[in-house]
């Protein structure tokens, strides 16, 4: 397993979603502790890069920038947004 940690600009984003976007984000923050690797690499230029991306919600409303520390088993959380 993956420690998923939060610096304090994504803890207030995480803080701003809306109620119906909350339930898409705890499913997506329990896949990265499991399979971070899963997302898409941040830039397709650099696909093996571990700065990854992923959508959430029932329409992708939401996006998760991240960043994975393998050596240390961790995914920091880097940007948090709702577009919905």
């Amino acid at each position: 397993m993956y420690e998923v940690t939060t610096d304090e600009q994504s803890e207030q984003q995480v803080a701003a979603l809306p109620p119906e976007a909350l339930a898409a984000f705890a499913e997506v923050r329990a896949m990265l502790e499991l399979a971070p690797w899963n997302g898409t690499a941040y830039t397709s230029a650099k696909p093996e890069s571990p700065m990854r991306a992923l959508s959430f919600g029932p329409e992708g409303q939401g996006d998760v920038v991240y960043l994975i520390l393998e050596d240390q088993r961790r995914v920091d959380l880097l940007v948090v947004l709702w577009l919905g």
